[in-house]
């Protein structure tokens, strides 16, 4: 395995590169793009934007692969790693270790015979990732995989074509366990095709309760494809429910492209977000009883969904709509589930499936929307600098509801932007002295849809357990040129959410700043992953998929005319202090992370962080306490025995001020 050498810094950084100014020229360009459904290996429809942005400065430590840890988890030729958005990818374990995947091949040919799962495992005890994977993990030709955590210690690995299923009752260790195919589609499927494009995501006390969401494509002409979302839950990866998705609720359109969806769980939580541009709302779907019930949001709202784009003079419209492009989503420890999505501007101007979409500086940005939000409505700005605010909400227009630049009323050509902390999470930062070309912007084929032509595009969410979030997102980076000086690489840029103050430290870290890594001045960072729920405090852990080339080698349209190298990274940022919030006696809390197994016969096992003295209490069903006892907690496992009749108890253990209770059966 290729060590590199990362530089860790224990001291702020400040990145002086971003202008200061919040006007940019908007010299913005335009793209006719087919709107037709098309079954592919990579995308969907297509759609494509852009804009561009500067950024005040900003500081944030670092602390990378654990003070320069190899970062590099394996190697892939297979370069598309999804249809839309990326997600399910890594997951966290209590006790700090990391799992992560990505579509597989080694192979540098169109065929890929090899093509699967691959799988590395950072352990939190030995500061060690595990070398790279030289093959897939499955036996047969797969695809497409997702990961989470499954049970108090193991894994649930999911790849597609058809869907099937992988467990290990230990993270990181020994052989997978091939648990088999999953239903190919619900009872009632009028056609023969399999459910593929698979997401995972596990809730209970256990994280014994499996939730996969994937795609059926029914083929109905040789350029038109239906697409059906439907939903698995398990609660022993062997026998398994197959339903249309939640979608179906309320008569919802079903008919979203494959992976243009997400899914999160956490404790009981679980909640689904789906969002397809022109076609329809972005909605989300949220469970507090690990998914026996949901219930309906609207995240925004299109005011063309539905419409029938080929044969309908009413769809025709003549106003730019400022949509949804990538979308992710994460569930907080408060049960709040919060999304980020990109957004692009397009225009139908014509009978047919075609519509326009634009690059240019004036048109993008990543945004925060959370679950005790209302649709995504235009409220946030002025439609002209220097327009009366109430004006403005007398004649709220649906368009611009995810509009981040504005034009300036007194100043033709040029936008600026209002880019409200609370809910923009942050753009394509604007670099001092460098100026932006559009044809430096790369548009080509299937890699360009991809990003539903947002500039700021994939973001990944991730929350620790105060709520404290930050965001990875990829977006083109204006100071870096690809070998030739033609296109702008991408570059990962990090925005951090202070619970406590309630807003975004906006494009806070650059990955490929010099001052933090180096080796990724002359990569192209795409294919953002996160674990969406981390245990330490203000440590975030993140993904990607870097190129020394751009473009996508595999897909329906590839640009690159032979396969190259591409690295999955995986990188831990830490911000500031001021940038996240921790209550003072953290340390104090963060004793006890689990109590297993459950269900227990003679003896529970209490995993707990530090050494500690702790009061254990026992108690029934009717609220008689059984038990109760002193007991010295040594930092890891300690095996308690319980002597209990069968049934159910409730288990509190109390260390340094803290209380965990959890719910548990005795065969």
């Amino acid at each position: 395995m290729r060590k590199v050498l990362l530089l860790s810094l224990s001291l702020a950084l400040g990145f002086s590169a971003f202008a200061q100014q919040r006007v940019a020229k908007n010299d913005i360009r335009s793209s006719k793009m087919s709107a037709k459904k098309v079954a592919a290996v990579g995308n969907e429809k297509i759609n494509p934007a852009t804009n561009f942005a500067p950024q005040t400065a900003k500081s944030v430590v670092v602390n990378r692969y654990q003070d320069a840890e190899d970062g590099e988890t394996m190697t892939t030729t297979y370069d598309l790693q999804s249809n839309s958005w990326c997600s399910n990818r890594m997951y966290q374990l209590p006790n700090g270790s990391v799992g992560v995947t990505a579509t597989f091949s080694h192979e540098a040919n169109q065929t890929a015979s090899d093509r699967g799962t691959g799988y590395n495992f950072y352990n939190a005890e030995t500061g060690e990732w595990m070398d790279q994977p030289e093959a897939r993990v499955e036996s047969m030709r797969t695809g497409w995989p997702t990961i989470a955590q499954w049970g108090e210690k193991g894994e649930i690995l999911i790849s597609h074509a058809p869907m099937r299923c992988w467990t290990r009752e230990v993270a990181g260790e020994g052989e997978w366990e091939y648990r088999g195919e999953l239903p190919i589609h619900p009872a009632e499927f009028p056609y023969t095709e399999d459910a593929s494009w698979p997401r995972v995501a596990t809730s209970g006390d256990n994280h014994n309760i499996i939730h996969v969401i994937g795609d059926i494509q029914h083929s109905v002409s040789s350029d038109v494809v239906e697409h059906y979302q439907v939903y698995l839950r398990s609660e022993d990866a062997e026998n398994w429910t197959c339903t249309y998705s939640p979608l179906v609720q309320d008569g919802e359109e079903m008919n979203y492209s494959a992976d243009a969806y997400n899914i999160a769980a956490n404790g009981h939580n679980v909640a689904m977000v789906y969002g397809d541009d022109l076609q329809a709302d972005v909605v989300m779907y949220k469970s507090t009883d690990d998914g026996l019930t949901w219930t309906r949001y609207v995240v925004w709202e299109n005011p063309y969904a539905g419409f029938d784009w080929e044969n309908d003079p009413q769809s025709v419209m003549t106003d730019t709509v400022f949509g949804p492009a990538n979308l992710a989503i994460a569930i907080d420890n408060s049960g709040t589930a919060h999304v980020a999505l990109t957004a692009y501007e397009y225009i139908h101007e014509e009978i047919g499936n075609t519509y326009t979409t634009f690059r240019g500086r004036g048109v993008d940005g990543v945004y925060h929307w959370k679950d005790t939000d209302g649709p995504i409505a235009d409220t946030d700005h002025p439609e002209y600098i220097g327009t009366p605010l109430e004006e403005h909400f007398a004649h709220a227009n649906p368009h611009h509801a995810l509009r981040l630049w504005w034009p300036i009323a007194d100043d033709p050509g040029y936008v600026h932007m209002e880019a409200d902390s609370t809910k923009w999470i942050g753009y394509v930062p604007l670099y001092e002295g460098v100026e932006w070309d559009n044809d430096k912007f790369y548009i080509e084929n299937d890699y360009f849809y991809k990003f539903r032509s947002g500039q700021s595009g994939m973001p990944a969410l991730s929350i620790d357990p105060y709520g404290n979030i930050a965001c990875a997102y990829t977006a083109p980076c204006c100071a870096r040129l690809d070998d030739n000086g033609t296109y702008y690489y991408r570059s990962v840029y990090v925005s951090y959410y202070n619970v406590d103050e309630g807003y975004w430290y906006q494009v806070a870290d650059e990955l490929s700043d010099e001052a933090i890594n180096f080796m990724f001045l002359y990569s192209e960072n795409i294919f953002t992953i996160a674990a969406d729920n981390v245990f330490n405090p203000g440590e975030f852990w993140f993904g990607f998929q870097s190129d020394d080339q751009i473009g996508l080698y595999w897909g329906s349209n590839a640009t690159q005319p032979t396969a190259s190298e591409n690295t999955i990274h995986v990188f831990k940022v830490t911000p500031e202090p001021e940038m996240v919030s921790v209550p003072e006696n953290y340390e104090a809390q963060d004793v006890v992370y689990s109590i297993y197994p459950n269900p227990a016969t003679d003896y529970v096992v209490v995993k707990s962080s530090q050494d500690v003295e702790a009061n254990i209490s026992i108690v029934n069903l009717v609220g008689q306490t059984v038990k109760q006892f002193n007991k010295s907690l040594k930092m890891g496992e300690n095996a308690i025995g319980i002597d209990l009749k069968s049934g159910i108890y409730f288990c509190t253990i109390s260390a340094n001020g803290f209380n965990k209770t959890i719910k548990f059966v005795v065969k």
